[in-house]
């Protein structure tokens, strides 16, 4: 599993909070992994606090298909904290 690092912001946790404030969101697959495989999936991205809230609703489609609609929510002045 890759260390947390927002989809977002690209914004990583410190030393001292550990994966406090990170979570992982699963989109849908688009590669099946062999029993056994170990690793980072290619659907799995991490989101800081301020930006998990742009993923709901969206984990039904793939990461691209999941991020134009995340970074169109973020560019919207008023949104659940994507950048300005």
């Amino acid at each position: 599993m890759m260390p947390p690092i927002c989809m977002v912001c690209r914004a990583r946790p410190s030393r001292d909070e550990g994966y406090d404030g990170f979570t992982v969101v699963c989109f849908r697959p688009t590669v099946r992994y062999e029993d056994g495989w170990t690793g980072h999936p290619e659907n799995a991205e991490w989101f800081c606090a301020a930006h998990l809230p742009l993923t709901e609703g969206l984990t039904d489609l793939t990461v691209g298909e999941a991020w134009e609609r995340i970074t169109a929510r973020a560019a919207v002045p008023g949104d659940d904290g994507g950048p300005r």
